[in-house]
């Protein structure tokens, strides 16, 4: 079997701008972190991330102005901290369109 592990950095390689990104993860549980923060650090743009309940990851992308578009059926923080903050700054100002889909 091939190996499929790689360097955080030669991962963010493979994202390129305008790309379509579904995260793992769920709102605060399991979410690749790591990884969006140095996506974020790479300076993409128009990316679009999808997923059931985007949590952090997602929300780091949004915060850093690299996404532009977010599908969700709730993008937050669960109960504890309410909506993600990076997302619904740029849905407010006009730089991420929101696309909810239960």
């Amino acid at each position: 079997m091939k190996n499929k592990v790689m360097s955080m950095a030669d991962a963010v390689g493979l994202i390129e701008d305008n790309q379509l990104l579904a995260l793992g993860g769920n709102a605060l549980h399991r979410t690749p972190a790591a990884f969006a923060f140095e996506l974020a650090k790479a300076n993409r743009s128009g990316l679009k991330v999808c997923g059931a309940a985007p949590g952090l990851a997602s929300d780091v992308l949004c915060a850093a102005g690299a996404a532009d578009t977010a599908y969700f059926g709730f993008f937050g923080f669960e109960n504890e901290y309410g909506l993600a903050a990076g997302m619904r700054q740029g849905c407010q100002g006009g730089t991420i369109k929101a696309v909810e889909g239960s």
